[in-house]
């Protein structure tokens, strides 16, 4: 006998799942961590539930209990079921050997499951404090900071974003700062809004880089504001119907203030989109091994070089706003793509000292986002 059977919107189900499967680990197909918990609750509602143990997502969702119980489904097979099927319609029905069968119109589907019970006990914190951000703020705080986190796992700390909630500069209002770095490059973004919830105590977490890719699903809900919860060694994300809670990664946050220079000697000011596709343009160019290209500075002049013997050389001129002396600076060009990229203005502000002392990069349309580079020698 069936312990659940449910009549779902298909794309209210896609949604769900979408956002659900990025949190399971997909290398294994037998793990309990590549499985999706779907269950409905004593109200008559349904929930979906994901977890690898550092990120937990919980989904609510809208449908049909025609009866009530819980399955425990691949989720990568559930994803890509439901991905693909037509109708509009989705009916999920869970079989006595824990299977699943999956039906939508004349598409059928037996996906293999696990026993509900065996899906890991989640625990919500039992004290959490809430507060209430605006989405594209916080948002614009992500999309600047979230591609300059570190791979390296032999420094956890600087696996994640570091993010600070303190009062503002004004009453009311409440600054935002996030910082990632990797060692080779710096992104820190600071923003005052007004937050729901905050009494300007100063609130503190680094939320480890999985959870800052997947609350990137959460911020595409059709909601304006996104929740906040601090709980402890956990910060929860809750949107539209969706919560993420994230195992904070527990250490001392780098002193990030002491790579960030004080006053920069030469100062150029240029057209960030013009430049980006000539960095882009030489990155053809560059070494594998390598991947350096060198921004070469004069008076009113920028060129973009790079070579390679295997390949050749390539030079791109622009026209810039500068008036100091003349300076050859390499760099990573992807670590420069990345920050033109995330850069929104029209145009950016190159603060160098030498060729070899850090780059800073801002623009005047975003006061509150400062980016650093670490040149290469060349």
């Amino acid at each position: 006998m069936a312990t659940l059977e449910l009549k779902l919107d298909r794309n209210t189900l896609f949604g769900a799942v979408s956002k659900a499967q990025g949190v399971v680990d997909r290398k294994s197909t037998s793990s309990v961590l590549s499985h999706l918990l779907l269950e409905t609750l004593p109200d008559g509602q349904l929930r979906l539930l994901g977890t690898d143990y550092d990120v937990t997502i919980e989904t609510s969702l809208g449908g049909e209990v025609l009866v009530a119980g819980a399955a425990c489904i691949n989720g990568k097979s559930l994803f890509d079921v439901v991905k693909n099927v037509d109708d509009d319609t989705v009916v999920i029905q869970a079989l006595a050997n824990d299977w699943v069968e999956v039906t939508s119109g004349r598409s059928r589907f037996k996906l293999a499951g696990i026993a509900p019970a065996d899906f890991p006990e989640i625990k919500t914190p039992a004290k959490i404090t809430w507060l209430t951000v605006p989405k594209a703020a916080f948002r614009d705080l992500v999309d600047k900071t979230s591609f300059s986190m570190s791979d390296d796992e032999t420094r956890m700390v600087l696996n994640g974003v570091f993010l600070k909630i303190e009062a503002g500069s004004s009453e009311g209002l409440s600054k935002l700062t996030m910082v990632s770095t990797d060692g080779h490059r710096l992104s820190k973004v600071e923003l005052e809004a007004e937050l729901q919830g905050h009494g300007g105590e100063t609130v503190t977490a680094i939320v480890h880089k999985k959870g800052v890719h997947e609350l990137k699903r959460v911020l595409d809900s059709d909601s304006d504001v996104i929740d906040i919860g601090f709980a402890g060694n956990f910060i929860l994300f809750r949107s539209g119907g969706t919560t993420f809670t994230v195992r904070q990664i527990e250490d001392q946050y780098p002193d990030f203030a002491r790579v960030i220079p004080t006053m920069s000697q030469n100062k150029a000011v240029v057209p960030r989109e013009r430049l980006l596709r000539a960095v882009r343009r030489a990155a053809v160019l560059t070494s594998s091994k390598t991947y350096i290209i060198k921004l070469e500075l004069e008076p009113g002049k920028l060129a973009v070089t790079a070579s390679n013997p295997d390949y050749g050389e390539g030079r791109d001129e622009l026209d810039i706003e500068y008036d100091g002396e003349g300076i050859v600076i390499g760099f990573n060009y992807n670590y420069l793509s990345d920050v033109l990229g995330a850069i929104r203005g029209e145009t950016a502000v190159i603060e160098i000292n030498d060729e070899f002392s850090p780059t800073v990069l801002t623009s005047p349309s975003e006061p509150g986002a400062l980016f650093v580079v670490m040149p290469m020698r060349v």
